[in-house]
């Protein structure tokens, strides 16, 4: 297994809800591409888009060169104060105390600026996928309306006498009331597409009305995760920028702790509150490494009842396609009402629906792993 794949997939997980539920930064600028010609889009591409607009890696560098001159500075302020003259706690906090935050505050600094490339990859993702589900509830909602106005116009051409006198005008009512209803739900669709197109498009660092195209082969769907549930753990242990500012703030409170030890007693006011932090501290870390052992969890096993409504959702929809197109042979021949079709029809939509809710559902969940 890729080590830099396993050290990055926690990092991975979390920056998902991080921009699931956060506002994206804009791009610095904007790539010109032709917005006459629909592209193509691959998760690549998104990838290579993202990265090459996105200013937070500039930011990150900015911090760390920050952070790390801080800690230049604080270097300086830390050798001004003799190690011989300290005789308090106070003294002694002051000399080292902010030299260990600003040590601390450059390697988080660093480790993030390293990691970026990992969050721009995750924001590309999300972005690519947030397209995607738009387009595939578009073309859905197109391809339904299709199907009905095929009904509409079979049943008016029955209604006409042209093929037999089994369908009313009633009937074709019917069928144009549920025409009606079909465009409006393409037509919401459409609008939402539009309106998902342009907040991604900032993101990708595109024009704003750059359309998009997807190829059903580009994005197989695998039973298992890519990386097994055990590497994942394993992958766990490695530094993350939040994983080394928690360690970074149990060393901290234990320095604390010692310079109260040496240069006064632990069993004073202050002595307690440096160990019950010092505590809360241990614990604070322990608590993030449990909950990203239960996250992964929680994520592995929504993967697998993902896949599984996905193929259940699509074999349904499978079967209702065979159902319909029988129905519609039947109704060409007479021997089915329109009533008895459009239910069929309506059946099939509702299908259709759960498969395209599972499989942005499992979309979500795939973006983990990728």
């Amino acid at each position: 297994m890729n080590k830099v794949k396993l050290n990055s997939i926690l990092s991975i997980i979390f920056l998902i809800f991080f921009f699931c539920s956060s506002s994206h930064s804009s791009a610095t600028e904007i790539t010109s591409i032709d917005t006459d010609s629909p592209e193509i889009l691959t998760i690549e591409r998104a990838i290579e888009l993202v990265k090459a607009t996105d200013p937070e890696l500039s930011i990150a560098r900015l911090n760390a060169e920050n952070d790390e001159l801080y800690m230049r500075l604080e270097n300086m302020a830390y050798r001004l104060i003799d190690t011989d003259s300290i005789d308090t706690v106070a003294l002694a906090e002051q000399k080292y105390i902010p030299k260990a935050q600003k040590d601390l505050s450059a390697r988080v600094s660093k480790l993030y600026k390293e990691t970026v490339p990992v969050t721009l990859r995750a924001k590309a993702i999300i972005s690519y996928y947030d397209l995607l589900d738009a387009y595939n509830e578009k073309e859905w909602k197109k391809q339904r309306y299709q199907r009905v106005d095929g009904l509409a116009v079979l049943a008016k051409e029955k209604a006409r006498g042209l093929k037999n006198t089994g369908t009313t005008q009633e009937d074709t009512m019917l069928v144009e009331t549920r025409l009606a209803s079909a465009q409006v739900e393409w037509l919401e669709a459409e609008r939402k597409w539009e309106e998902a197109k342009i907040k991604q498009n900032e993101i990708l660092g595109v024009d704003a009305k750059k359309d998009w195209l997807f190829s059903p082969e580009q994005d197989a769907v695998t039973e298992n995760p890519p990386i097994t549930f055990e590497d994942a753990v394993a992958s766990l242990t490695a530094d993350s920028s939040t994983r080394v500012q928690k360690k970074g703030d149990v060393q901290i409170a234990q320095l604390r702790v010692d310079l109260i030890s040496k240069y006064s007693a632990l069993s004073t006011d202050p002595g307690k509150i440096a160990r019950n932090n010092l505590e809360k501290a241990n614990i604070e870390l322990e608590k993030m490494n449990r909950a990203n052992v239960y996250a992964l969890h929680s994520i592995y096993q929504s993967y697998e009842d993902g896949y599984k409504l996905l193929q259940t959702s699509k074999r349904a929809v499978e079967l209702a396609k065979e159902n319909y197109t029988k129905m519609i042979t039947q109704f060409k021949q007479g021997l089915l009402d329109t009533v008895k079709v459009l239910q069929a029809e309506q059946e099939l939509a509702h299908l259709e629906k759960e498969y395209v809710e599972a499989e942005h559902s499992f979309n979500q969940i795939r973006l983990n792993f990728q």
